[in-house]
């Protein structure tokens, strides 16, 4: 199974949403699936719940990280995959990028601080990695669309992948190669995944690359009530309707709509993933 972690890797909570999978099903129905959470807050484990050993591989700050259980102790819990790394790193900026960002979240502090001091945007290196620079954003409204950020680092030829996330209270930029679809597709090529058996849990809207979560062969459960009032400022900015990119089409077999407080394993078995 694999878990979607927001910021640095944490997982000393747990997340419950599947836990009736296993209670009732067994760990065969769990097993025969390829698992993906999207923007959840952790949950504290409960008896029947997941424990950090349950998932196979964390996907980590919009997909520029990747992490293992260890097999051993002395490594820790997690281990990070550095080849995955040397996949996404093309053309990535590093400390140039670094300062240019800075830079750009003292111009828009300027702007946009007004009589007060405080700051719209700030790095947040405590969140921050090697390859995820991390910004905090205090007030969302004031900061350009994402296409802007985006526009001004082309500009400057720094070629990087800029997301927003968390209703806009945080900016992740990450390398141009680096996703979180291109995470899952990366399990798929070096460890043989099935990404037809793979479920992206999401809401009904999200992050700047939502849209990147519902295409393809894997399946989608659309979890209604989660995120439906995510700063629709972050895609009514968008260049192009959702509606290219992705079906909302009611026969679009890979992709079911469920109520948040709903059965998981009813929303699995619309996608012919689990048996009655």
């Amino acid at each position: 199974m694999v878990l979607e972690v927001i910021g640095k890797l944490d997982v000393s909570e747990e997340t419950k949403l599947l836990s009736k999978v296993e209670e009732d099903d067994g760990a065969e129905a769990r097993d025969s699936l390829e698992l993906s959470v999207n923007g959840f807050q952790v949950l504290p484990s409960q008896s029947g719940g997941l424990s950090p050993n349950d998932f196979d591989a964390f996907i980590c700050n919009s997909g520029s990280d990747l992490y293992y259980k260890s097999l051993s102790s002395e490594d820790g819990p997690f281990v990070v995959d550095f080849y995955y790394h040397s996949h996404v790193e093309y053309r990535w900026g590093g400390e140039g990028l670094r300062k240019t960002l800075i830079r750009w979240a003292s111009s828009v502090n300027e702007k946009g601080s007004g009589d007060d001091d405080e700051q719209i945007v700030t790095l947040a290196e405590h969140l921050s990695t090697d390859y995820c620079y991390t910004f905090a954003v205090k007030k969302p409204a004031a900061v350009p669309p994402v296409r802007e950020l985006r526009k001004l680092l082309r500009i400057q030829a720094l070629r990087c992948h800029v997301v927003y996330s968390q209703n806009g209270t945080r900016i992740n930029v990450i390398p141009v190669l680096a996703s979180r679809i291109q995470a899952l597709r990366y399990l798929f090529v070096r460890w043989g995944i099935d990404l037809a058996k793979m479920v992206v849990f999401v809401g009904e809207s999200g992050d700047t690359d939502y849209e990147g979560l519902l295409g393809g062969i894997h399946k989608s459960v659309v979890l209604e009530g989660v995120s439906c009032s995510a700063s629709n400022a972050l895609h009514t900015n968008r260049s192009y309707p959702l509606t290219d990119v992705i079906s909302l089409e009611s026969n679009n077999d890979n992709v079911v709509h469920a109520p948040l407080d709903s059965d998981v394993r009813d929303a699995l078995k619309k996608l012919d993933l689990l048996n009655d």
